[in-house]
């Protein structure tokens, strides 16, 4: 008897609903599905809590549209026994439970109180809609045993996968466990699962159940895949569009008088601290302060070197300009090494790494500006990276 990967190689399906089932759920497992950058970028930390909630008005639709699938599967669902059991089961998910512990109510809550956002308020995107419209589409006209497949596997199989990802994503903005009700649910939703497998198997006689089971699955990890890729292809307009749209709009930065210090530097002790990093068995010793202007795009700092003392060696996605404004000293950017003096400017590509040495008696002072602003909603890392500066010391970048 051939074992199920034999029979993936030979190209015959496997031999009985057990085995079958298995190699379904291990060409579920082992799916390009979930590499793809939406979850990724969730397993890495590096999306902020209102990137979920952007990501969360759009999952809503396919959330919303969970009970309107399976009613689709069952319309065409010839036995009455099975269209008894599901329709309790569903009745006893969906409809049994206290109005605000239904899966819908539990993730209306989670968006309102976990994300800020009002369910009322989305305006779902095209990639929403589309899914939506193809998993109904597949559910109504596929034949009953892929529908089922379509269902049992590739949309209700990997929910608690996909569920426990998103809670590690939410975790590491910080937001509580209290508002994950939802996604706990999800993952306990065994029983469920179960059932929707077990009506699956029922099929496992008819002829060519494994390679329509097969193609079902494939087909609702493809429609998911695509709509969490173009998700995160849509995180980078989301985040941008704003800053694009008051330029479009001409809107100024500062009002008809401002004030002075938000657009003179008269003096280095206008900054506000917000880093430092001192090691003395490497030689570091070196502050960080903020410029307080009112700018989008441009960031300044202050950077103080302490004589005989450098900076850490770094690389950072913005590129930046130094202009020397006190004390001597040394710049390296990748191989190549300055020596800099007050009046100097050092051009900083991005992703080159750099440091600065201060030679003379005096701390090397630099004005650090950067187009941080920009990079910081363009690029993830640096999104993280100034979160988490902000949680630490209060400065928003």
């Amino acid at each position: 008897m051939l074992e199920p990967l034999e029979a993936k190689r030979s190209g015959s399906p496997p031999p009985s609903a057990e085995s079958a089932l298995g190699e379904l759920h291990a060409r579920l497992a082992a799916h390009s599905f979930w590499d793809n950058r939406l979850l990724c970028a969730c397993r890495r930390g590096v999306l902020t809590r209102e990137d979920f909630g952007f990501i969360f008005s759009q999952y809503a639709l396919f959330v919303r549209s969970s009970a309107r699938f399976v009613h689709a599967v069952l319309s065409q669902c010839e036995s009455e026994l099975w269209c008894t059991r599901l329709t309790q089961a569903l009745w006893e998910q969906s409809g049994v439970p206290p109005l605000e512990k239904r899966p819908a109510a539990l993730f209306r809550r989670f968006l309102r109180d976990g994300l800020g956002v009002e369910e009322e308020s989305i305006r779902f995107q095209d990639a929403a809609r589309y899914l939506v419209r193809e998993c109904l589409d597949a559910c109504l006209r596929s034949p009953p045993a892929a529908a089922s497949a379509f269902l049992a596997l590739g949309l209700e199989a990997p929910l608690a996968r996909i569920s426990s990802v998103f809670m590690d994503g939410l975790l590491q903005t910080g937001l509580s466990e209290r508002h994950l009700v939802f996604f706990h649910r999800k993952m306990e939703d065994g029983e469920w699962t179960g059932l929707l497998e077990e009506w699956l198997r029922s099929h496992a006689e008819e002829p060519g159940w494994f390679e329509l089971s097969l193609g079902a699955l494939e087909r609702a990890l493809t429609l998911q895949e695509q709509f969490f890729e173009s998700l995160f292809e849509a995180l980078q307009h989301h985040r941008l569009g704003p800053l694009l749209g008051r330029l479009q709009a001409r809107q100024p930065l500062a009002p008809e008088r401002p004030e002075p210090r938000h657009v003179h530097l008269s003096s280095v002790s206008q900054g506000v601290p917000f880093y430092r990093n001192a090691h003395e068995l490497r030689g570091i010793d070196c502050t960080v302060d903020k410029v307080p202007f009112p700018a989008e795009v441009l960031e300044t700092m202050l950077v103080r070197v302490a004589p005989g003392h450098r900076s850490e060696p770094h690389e950072h996605a913005y590129e930046a300009l130094l202009t020397v404004l006190s004390g001597t000293g040394r710049v390296r950017v990748r191989g190549t090494e300055v020596d800099v003096k007050p009046g100097d400017a050092i051009f900083i590509p991005r992703w080159a790494s750099h440091e600065a040495c201060a030679t003379g008696t005096e701390p090397l002072t630099l004005l650090h500006v950067t187009d941080h602003g920009f990079t910081r909603r363009a690029h993830e890392e640096e999104r993280l990276r100034a979160a988490r500066l902000k949680s630490a010391t209060g400065v928003d970048l």
